[in-house]
């Protein structure tokens, strides 16, 4: 669709006006949508790691429910359709092209940025789609994030973790408490595993708000079970097969459950128990601790693109036992210059023989070859490679069966998409 290329074309000069949190730009531009926002009831999920697989579960469970439900996440993978999925499929490009010809029309010369756009068009396409429920995960923090508009029927907080300190502070305290601000006044917050000096910023603004909140290993929790988890909270399911993998992924289904019984409680969806485990058996995340064959070789990709990300692959592939990954493909981004990116690789390079790392295209700054030269103490197993496609065709000749691809969530999708080109030729 030539019109749709040209519309994408405009949205994406945007992307690189960089992050500028606030809420004043946002809110201009939803009040000359009408506030599409306050059309559909909503839940607002914010967290370190573990807010999109908590997403994708709850989307899941409402549509087996029987709701309309909305989802917005982001980065996207490979299309900006991604961001934007109603009853678990992304919207068709008419829908995408109708949103982007408002949007465009609606700025004028108000100023945005890309993910205030994409925010603001998921509010709108939810509304024109008369969504009942909206799934809205935070693009970063939570206090001045432009998803921090809505007035949800509960509140998710996955994890506190360290990312992004530039913008959200260089403590667990500072950061828990640009988080708990998605918090609102007399409205339910579900509060994931976390350390304790975290949980407690999110319980003391919980307090002020007068705000129910529910937390991990005190008010719910699961427990694996062989190949499948239980759950107790309010209610207990035993028996779930959750079709995502990863032992971390026992910590998003606990909230996301504990969520579902809170909108049970309040009549916006029934408690189904058969319903509810048919939709975490069918629940889809990709390049989320993923296993897929490509040319004969086992590849496992994850976006472990923070200290957390990398630890909880770490203990996955200590806990699995299969020492057959033994190739390590990294890249990562660094946008505010504080990230820690030479941690990603000092927790995982002890369980591999060999690490390529790349340069990558990405609309995020890269991290550059001669940054990770000059961070990395220990480079006896590095190989530094340009770009992705260099790594990947080095790694198909090489005698490693078992690969893993990880770091930056724009890496882990450019290598896929990669191997999937090689794979069609």
């Amino acid at each position: 669709m030539e019109e749709l290329n040209s519309y994408l074309k405009w949205l994406s000069t945007f992307e690189f006006h960089g992050i500028k949190p606030g809420l004043y730009r946002i809110q201009k531009l939803l009040k000359k949508l009408n506030n599409p926002q306050n059309r559909y009831l909503t839940v607002h999920i914010a967290g370190t790691n573990g807010k999109g697989s908590t997403s994708a579960m709850l989307e899941s469970i409402a549509h087996t429910l029987s709701l309309k439900v909305g989802l917005y996440t982001s980065p996207h993978l490979f299309k900006l359709n991604e961001r934007f999925r109603i009853n678990k499929q992304p919207i068709s490009d008419e829908k995408l092209l109708d949103g982007l010809k408002v949007l465009k029309e609606t700025l004028g010369s108000l100023p945005a940025t890309y993910f205030e756009l994409t925010t603001a068009l998921a509010f709108f396409i939810f509304a024109e789609e008369k969504v009942d429920i909206a799934i809205i995960e935070c693009g970063m923090g939570g206090r001045l994030d432009a998803t921090n508009l809505i007035k949800p029927e509960v509140s998710i907080i996955t994890s506190i973790g360290f990312d992004h300190m530039k913008y959200l502070g260089d403590t667990i305290e500072k950061i828990a408490f640009e988080k708990a601000c998605i918090i609102k006044r007399e409205r339910p917050v579900v509060v994931g595993r976390m350390k304790e000096q975290a949980k407690q910023v999110i319980l003391d603004r919980a307090k002020r708000l007068n705000s129910p909140a529910y937390l991990w290993n005190r008010d719910f929790k699961t427990i694996p079970c062989g190949s499948c988890w239980t759950y107790l909270g309010k209610n207990k399911v035993e028996g779930i097969f959750l079709n995502l993998k990863g032992y971390y992924q026992g910590y998003n289904l606990g909230s996301a459950l504990k969520a579902t019984e809170i909108l049970s409680d309040k009549g916006i969806l029934p408690w189904n128990e058969e319903k509810i485990k048919e939709a975490l058996q069918y629940v889809i995340w990709p390049l989320r601790y993923q296993k897929q064959k490509f040319f004969g070789k086992d590849f496992l990709f994850d976006c472990a693109h923070n200290e957390e990300g990398a630890l909880a692959l770490r203990e996955n592939l200590l806990a699995e036992g299969d020492r057959n990954y033994k190739l390590l493909i990294l890249g990562a981004t660094n946008e505010d210059g504080t990230k820690p990116f030479h941690r990603l690789f000092e927790i995982l390079e002890d369980l591999f023989d060999e690490v390529f790392i790349c340069e990558f295209p990405s609309p995020r700054r890269v991290v550059t070859i001669s940054e990770w030269q000059e961070r990395l103490s220990n480079k006896d197993k590095v190989s530094f490679f340009e770009n992705p496609k260099l790594a990947l065709e080095k790694a198909l000749v090489s005698p490693f069966l078992g690969i893993v691809i990880s770091g930056s969530i724009y890496f882990v999708a450019e290598c896929f998409k990669i191997l999937e080109g090689m794979q069609d030729v």
